[in-house]
């Protein structure tokens, strides 16, 4: 494992013990104590974020060169210090690709090769630590107490995505990430993902908001075509139903970052809990594997079907309210 004695924690200040509970930035391989990084809740380290720099490069990198001179069978990762073994594709603790990858591959933006499950790779990209990802990840790996194999059986589509994400989460022990769909469109984004539940409760909201809505235009005699500052200025007549606006959209923006913000997060523990309540049933391995990939993936019929039940439930709502 990389050697961090020597040096000292940027959070705490003190200084790297071998026992110590280390864990790396994956963007600029910076070390922390896991109840430090745990503190701040993300790397600090963001000038080497924004330069694409690493933390090793900058702290020791005659070290790391001396070491690779020293011991010829690994591979010393140049952003995290990690020591891999020689022929690994990807480091082993931060996922960035090796130089062995590279030689081994006429284009280095090919799959895996015939001994590796394509799990760190997707349309023919290798593996991205920058989009969250930790580690390479093997039919076998262990996410949590399920296996990559079953959880890339259950997500379906964008499994490269969600199994990088997966993997953050059951090393970081965070709960944070960001989804730009759940953050737009979090009412038709779970119904998509099956997450009925959480489909269910931001759809409710978007009617409420909706006829919400239509109740005001009617009662200031505005049509849903009016200019903003017109909707503004009218409104402001009136404290209560300005406050009323003004709240539920605040609340609307609150609702969509929370969603943006934790939508991986619900749809890992989503994702463990179906897999292990599948597993209390006996069946064989070809029964298993089909049950997890007809339990999650993905379903555009039920998110079509979601906007025609919007659709249908507002012009049922306005014909009793107009």
């Amino acid at each position: 494992m990389a050697n961090y004695k020597g040096f000292k924690c940027i959070v705490c200040d003190r200084d790297f013990e071998e026992t110590d509970d280390i864990v790396v930035c994956p963007e600029c391989g910076t070390p922390y104590h896991r109840d430090c990084y745990n503190q701040v809740g993300e790397c600090i380290n963001t000038s080497l974020h924004a330069e694409g720099g690493s933390w090793r490069q900058i702290n020791n990198k005659d070290e790391v060169e001396s070491e690779e001179t020293e011991q010829p069978d690994i591979i010393i990762c140049p952003r995290c210090g990690f020591s891999n073994e020689k022929g690994e594709n990807f480091c082993s603790q931060c996922g960035l690709p090796l130089d062995a990858y590279f030689e081994n591959k006429d284009n280095p933006f090919n799959d895996f090769g015939n001994d590796r499950q394509g799990y760190g790779s997707q349309q023919g990209q290798p593996f991205n630590p920058f989009m969250g990802g930790f580690v390479s990840v093997e039919d076998d790996t262990d996410i949590d107490g399920v296996r990559a194999r079953d959880i890339a059986d259950y997500v379906g589509s964008n499994k490269f995505y969600f199994l990088a994400q997966f993997m953050r989460f059951a090393k970081l022990k965070i709960k944070r990430s960001f989804n730009f769909c759940a953050f737009l469109f979090p009412e038709y984004y779970y119904f998509y993902r099956k997450m009925l539940g959480y489909g269910f409760f931001f759809l409710t909201f978007k009617i409420a908001m909706s006829v919400f809505l239509q109740s005001m235009f009617l009662k200031f005699g505005m049509s849903t075509g009016v200019e903003t500052a017109e909707i503004v200025e009218k409104i402001s007549a009136s404290p209560l139903w300005s406050g009323v606006f003004f709240g539920l959209s605040l609340l609307s923006l609150v609702l969509c970052i929370i969603s943006g913000m934790f939508s991986n997060f619900w749809y890992f523990k989503k994702t463990k809990q179906d897999i292990l309540e599948i597993d209390q049933v006996p069946q064989t391995d070809t029964q298993r594997k089909f049950t997890i990939a007809q339990k999650g993936g993905t379903s555009f019929g039920i998110a079509i079907g979601a906007v025609v039940a919007y659709q249908l439930i507002i012009r049922v709502i306005l014909l009793l309210i107009s």
